[in-house]
């Protein structure tokens, strides 16, 4: 075909790639869900702290979980297949079947090659819905959260980002292969699951599980990872130019704040309104008091993000600002996590 275009589907903002994505996609199949509530069930609250030598700068911190939507599928019945390897050219055909038979289809795209975001610094883990396309204008019809509206991006620069090898997640022409039924599983199920998932991924991790060593790159997940974050940071200055650590500071207000991170907060925010939306669906009030935390705890993120954003031309400066909030920060999430795993547990108990 030469031109498809899905006008049903339901695009609008969102504060996260992902998640909002994934809204819109279960909107199109009849099932209405907020952002938030996404976020949440698909278990996206984490923390991961990730250093490679090779990469530039050489760390880099994400305040959500690596399989957010696979968890989210899990949670609530929705089978799942995600397919990537391949070339452009097979990417790109598939791509299209999916889209010539009416099904939006989510890929991962790197920010810097997308048209109509013109980003300067490169993340080629970011999630958008294609909707269509024109082969005779050469563009594809992308849904980003980042944008109100349905926008075009070329097809070359598409393919591009689609393939794009940067570090710290290749996007490898990645593509979701969602099939969602009529009727999924209930809330009064799947939150509490979500609920006991989140606990265990920051709190409650195998210790083969929280530090690990993956293609040259050292990982660290959880709230241990919060703990190293704010430990090692004393040390930045030392192990880096001026000229890198200014990046890095630049790239932590980035990911804990400016970006698609829940409109700030490193996903805090947006976390503890999930816990908020849940309270009167579980009929348990406390999970509103845990959300409140959670939201707490996104404000010292946001402290901190600015901090590193306004001092980025001195970086030891920002290092020796940020620390005493990193550590309050890793301190505040061990509490909030903890009564999180309480609550749940009671939820649990009652069940």
């Amino acid at each position: 075909m030469a031109r498809v275009f899905i006008e049903e589907y339901p695009h609008g903002p969102g504060g996260h790639c992902s998640s909002t994505a994934l809204r819109d996609l279960l909107g199109f199949h009849g099932h209405n869900f907020t952002e938030d509530m996404v976020f949440g069930l698909g278990v996206g609250v984490g923390f991961i702290y990730y250093s490679h030598p090779e990469m530039k700068p050489p760390v880099y911190i994400v305040g959500r979980t690596h399989n957010m939507e696979e968890q989210l599928c899990s949670q609530l019945g929705i089978g799942l297949e995600v397919v990537s390897g391949l070339t452009p050219e097979e990417g790109w055909l598939a791509v299209k079947r999916m889209l010539d038979e009416g099904v939006p289809t989510m890929v991962h795209a790197d920010v810097y090659y997308l048209d109509y975001l013109r980003a300067k610094t490169h993340f080629s883990a970011h999630r958008i819905m294609l909707v269509g396309y024109d082969e005779e204008k050469g563009v594809a019809f992308v849904a980003d959260n980042d944008r109100d509206e349905i926008q075009e991006c070329s097809l070359e620069n598409l393919s591009t980002a689609r393939s794009s090898a940067y570090l710290p997640q290749p996007a490898e022409n990645a593509y979701y292969l969602f099939q969602v039924p009529d009727r999924l599983a209930p809330l009064e199920e799947a939150i509490p699951t979500a609920l006991d998932k989140a606990v265990r991924f920051n709190l409650r991790l195998d210790p083969d599980q929280v530090t690990f060593d993956f293609d040259g790159a050292r990982i660290v997940r959880g709230v241990k990872g919060l703990e190293d974050f704010a430990s090692e940071m004393d040390r930045w200055p030392e192990k880096m130019d001026e000229k890198t650590l200014s990046l890095l500071c630049k790239t932590i207000y980035v990911t804990a704040e400016k970006g698609g991170t829940g409109y700030g907060g490193n996903f805090r925010r947006m976390y503890g309104r999930f816990l908020k939306e849940a309270a009167p669906l579980m009929g348990e009030p406390r999970l509103t008091d845990v959300g409140e935390d959670f939201i707490a705890v996104g404000d010292l993120w946001t402290r901190l993000s600015l901090t590193f954003k306004d001092l980025s031309e001195n970086g030891a400066e920002a290092v020796r600002e940020a620390n005493p909030i990193a550590r309050e920060i890793y301190s505040r999430e061990v509490e909030a996590f903890t009564s999180l795993e309480e609550v749940a547990d009671l939820i649990r108990e009652g069940a």
